[in-house]
């Protein structure tokens, strides 16, 4: 292996929801202690749980899925009520459910979004776990290259993190190590 192919942190490709928008320099500078210091929090918006649709066919998680169904009609009140009053803010995200490679460096995707090298991003990642966990980060964009696919004009985007809270790093991380213990689980159970 060179030294180009080691990376510091384990990537996997997962289907996960995010939400991001690009911000300025002072804007970073203004989010950087708020996002260091502010732990993940729970996602709310309907947008960022559609990975909750997924058929759980184990007998010990359906107690699980029900529960979590039950909060996720709680979150959709919640935010419909949210909507009715006008207090929603989330109209200057872009929330999508992607296609990711990601690790505890940064995250990788290709997207429609209008994003260039070198700006900054606020993204939110939502972790496909109970208790669905909102992680914030500021990134800066590493590498944006125009490619067509199906007559689209798509970007592949490479994001690093900035910053990021610790806990919300090692929350991520670890999720990345389970969904790599989940593939080589699968990967054995299907070559016997």
């Amino acid at each position: 292996m060179t030294d180009s192919e080691k990376r510091e942190y384990f990537r996997i490709e997962d289907q996960l929801s995010i939400k991001l928008r690009i911000i300025t320099h002072d804007e970073f500078t203004a989010l950087e202690n708020a996002v260091r210091f502010s732990p993940a929090k729970v996602a709310e918006d309907l947008k960022e749980i559609q990975f909750l649709k997924r058929i759980v066919t184990n007998e010990e998680k359906e107690k699980e899925q029900l529960y979590t169904y039950l909060q996720v009609i709680d979150k959709k009140l919640d935010i419909i009520l949210d909507y009715l009053s006008g207090t929603s803010d989330t109209a200057p995200y872009i929330t999508k459910y992607l296609k990711v490679d990601i690790s505890g460096s940064g995250i990788g995707f290709v997207s429609d979004i209008e994003i260039k090298a070198g700006e900054y991003v606020e993204i939110k990642i939502v972790l496909p776990i109970y208790p669905h966990l909102k992680i914030t980060a500021l990134c800066r964009v590493l590498r944006s290259e125009t490619r067509k696919e199906d007559d689209k004009q798509l970007r592949e985007v490479a994001l690093g993190f900035l910053v990021i809270n610790d806990n919300d790093k090692d929350l991520l991380i670890n999720y990345i190590f389970m969904k790599e213990r989940e593939m080589l689980r699968h990967k054995k159970e299907s070559t016997g």
